[in-house]
């Protein structure tokens, strides 16, 4: 105990030699300001009686990059370590892990350049992570992940966020995901159902540009097999090569060729998500505190939280924006 206690002053010395700048704010408007979320150690760093190698900025290589076509990277990275670090690595005496909690995210800085990504994989022991990145055309940090490769080095700071998530409340959970923001809510998923004795319920409601677009569609079935877990694809830019669905510009809900394109316990709308849609979720029957998590980009965040409030009568204060 007195050698956590130790642990925890020093940490808490060193966050006290860190104070944040200005400059450490990206200057996107994030709902969750690295500012106003100062990185802390987490409960489970705190037990485990080590450092979160991430909380002031620290050099990750990229371990492993891969397209998923279009302008979509997945990237993988891995704590890039001092010699000193490797030292303790190899005798057993390392004192440092990666926490990132479900719904944080973490500041990847090149130079003066600074932008906010959520992983949506991580290893606590392996100081490993991943990510998955839109490239926007023009965009500054875009063009640098345009080009970086396996070994290169990057600098990360976090976690940044505030959800927290309490498994022995059962809840609904509603988990609104647009596009590529779907990465970051795979691990408010797992940590639900992978806890057996987390009675809470789960809406996961994904919006794509059609089926080529649902990334992460395996996980998404596997997580289907869970009692307490049901998905919904939005999907209005659906088209298959019929004469019928080229004419309308898109896919009916009755076109034969996308049923045969669902998966077993798939299910997809071919709209928008809106409020009317979110309202055939909102099972009133069922108990539990009601929960919103939103990830996608501004506009979407602003509207589907406006829109939830109603439709699935969430009180303001559960609702969490990424």
């Amino acid at each position: 105990m007195e050698m956590t206690k130790n642990y925890t002053d020093s940490q808490d010395a060193e966050a006290q030699e860190e104070l944040l700048q200005d400059s450490d704010c990206c200057g996107n408007g994030c709902t969750h300001c690295i500012l106003d979320n100062k990185p802390r150690p987490s409960n489970r760093v705190l037990l485990a009686g080590k450092r979160n190698v991430i909380l002031s900025y620290t050099k990750f290589r990229l371990l492993r990059r891969d397209s998923l076509g279009g302008q979509v990277l997945l990237l993988h990275f891995g704590h890039a370590a001092e010699e000193e670090e490797k030292v303790e690595a190899e005798t057993g005496t390392e004192d440092t892990v990666l926490d990132i909690p479900p719904g944080h995210h973490v500041m990847m800085r090149v130079g003066s350049l600074l932008r906010p990504y959520s992983p949506y994989w991580s290893d606590f022991l392996a100081k490993e992570f991943r990510i998955l990145v839109k490239l926007q055309r023009g965009g500054p940090m875009s063009r640098h992940l345009a080009v970086v490769r396996p070994n290169d080095l990057l600098e990360f700071r976090g976690p940044i966020g505030q959800y927290l998530h309490d498994p022995t409340e059962a809840k609904c959970i509603y988990i609104l995901a647009q596009g590529v923001a779907i990465a970051p809510t795979l691990p408010l998923v797992r940590q639900v159902l992978e806890n057996e004795e987390d009675m809470s319920r789960l809406w996961h409601l994904v919006c794509a540009r059609d089926l080529q677009h649902v990334y992460f569609r395996e996980e998404l079935l596997e997580f289907a097999h869970f009692w307490n877990y049901r998905s919904c694809l939005y999907l209005p830019h659906q088209q298959c090569e019929s004469a019928a669905c080229q004419e309308a510009g898109h896919c009916d809900q009755e076109c034969p060729n996308l049923r045969r394109s669902l998966r077993y316990r798939e299910t997809a709308k071919m709209s928008r998500l809106d409020a009317s849609g979110l309202a055939t979720h909102a099972n009133p029957s069922i108990p539990g505190k009601r929960v919103l998590i939103v990830a996608g980009d501004s506009n979407f965040q602003r509207t589907m939280a406006q829109s939830a409030i109603h439709s699935l009568a969430v009180d303001p204060a559960h609702v969490y924006l990424l």
